[in-house]
């Protein structure tokens, strides 16, 4: 509870300026948060102004001042903390130009700074940066909500296997459609509302804006922080290290025979590229395949020999595999268009899908004629 108590001081002064301003919404859960942080007799304190306030249904005031009806007046709180020009929080230009950045973005992959690529553990690390900077506790620049927001919702859809499919396939479209289909046909509460950022960065941090030494671990599907001084930690440095290494001596091991098998496999008699020192090319004898080979081929596979017909025939195998892949891979390609062109109305899209080639097929198709 110790290490909370800074973060728990902090959201107690934001729930007295919002106070003063006249936001008792906001002060009224900044001041649940640091109670729930670290109790204080000050939020108590404060959270019993609030809830006296309440009853009489009227505005708080910082030194517990009744409303009128009592027939005294309600103290000008505007010159507690200055102007309020003065009291607006200050931000840097850093701060903002991020902000401005990801509100102009509309790409998802573009808002996170991540390519199309990106595996699991790159859009957490991504997400996790971003977060953290945006989040409205740190980032007091203007519309740095909306940012925040924008950062969560492109981190759902792309950490989401089916989700970021359909945004490649579709774009924002694609997505949107899909959710308003989802809350249309789901009587589940949860289906129906709206995506909570808050709720997404929760789940990374465990609540509330990480200050200080942060380490961030994982536990089951939840994240959570660690904001103890790093002497609390030294203490059992020496056994996390040998934790450390029992947990890479897997990793270790399969580096180790990698390498090994790379160094004592040796280096195949053909490829179906030229490349490197497979420069001559062969044919095989019954589909006329062609492949390539070095320079001592002839010697070690002679013209007619068993070994000469067992490896054409697995040149042929790989060239036949070779084919049907991409035979499927163009088919897939053609389909997915024609669905998209059907899905949009576009008939463009569609008459494109139906004049798209598939050399590939068409290879496969000749080498089964003349095989027959």
């Amino acid at each position: 509870m110790e290490s909370n108590k800074d973060e728990a001081l902090k959201c107690l002064g934001i729930a007295q300026t919002a106070l003063s301003g006249g936001d008792v919404e906001k002060a009224t859960r900044f001041v649940k948060k640091s109670l729930k942080l670290f109790p204080t007799d000050q939020a108590t304190n404060l959270m019993d102004k609030i809830k006296s306030a309440k009853k009489e249904n009227e505005p708080p005031t910082m030194n517990g001042t009744q409303s009128s009806r009592r027939g005294e007046s309600v103290p000008d709180l505007s010159t507690l903390h200055g102007s309020s020009k003065e009291s607006q929080p200050s931000y840097t230009p850093a701060q903002k130009n991020l902000v401005d950045r990801v509100n102009r973005c509309k790409d998802f992959y573009e808002i996170l700074g991540v390519s199309k690529s990106a595996s699991e553990n790159e859009l957490k690390k991504a997400y996790r940066k971003m977060a953290l900077q945006l989040h409205p506790d740190k980032n007091l620049a203007p519309a740095a909500t909306e940012a925040f927001k924008a950062v969560g919702k492109a981190y759902s859809v792309l950490s989401d296997a089916e989700k970021r499919e359909r945004y490649d396939l579709y774009g924002h479209e694609g997505v949107n459609t899909t959710q308003r289909r989802r809350r249309d046909s789901s009587d589940d509460e949860f289906e129906q509302q709206d995506f909570d950022p808050q709720e997404l960065f929760n789940m990374f941090f465990g609540g509330g804006y990480p200050s200080g030494n942060v380490r961030v671990f994982r536990r089951g599907n939840t994240y959570y922080y660690d904001q103890r001084p790093r002497r609390h930690r030294n203490e059992h440095e020496p056994q996390d290290q040998v934790r450390a290494w029992i947990q890479l001596l897997p990793f270790l091991v399969l580096v180790f025979v990698t390498i090994m098998g790379n160094y004592l496999s040796t280096d195949p008699a053909y490829s179906l590229m030229r490349k490197g020192d497979y420069a001559y090319r062969k044919s095989t004898a019954n589909l006329r395949v062609q492949f390539y080979v070095k320079a001592d081929f002839d010697a070690q596979y002679k013209s007619g020999s068993a070994s000469r017909r067992r490896l054409e025939e697995m040149v042929e195998s790989d060239h036949l595999d070779h084919l049907r892949n991409r035979c499927y891979q163009e088919r897939v390609e053609k389909e997915n268009l024609r669905r998209r062109g059907l899905y949009f109305g576009s008939t463009d899209m569609v008459k494109r899908s139906e004049a798209m080639k598939t050399p590939s097929c068409d290879d496969l198709e000749k080498l089964f004629s003349r095989a027959s």
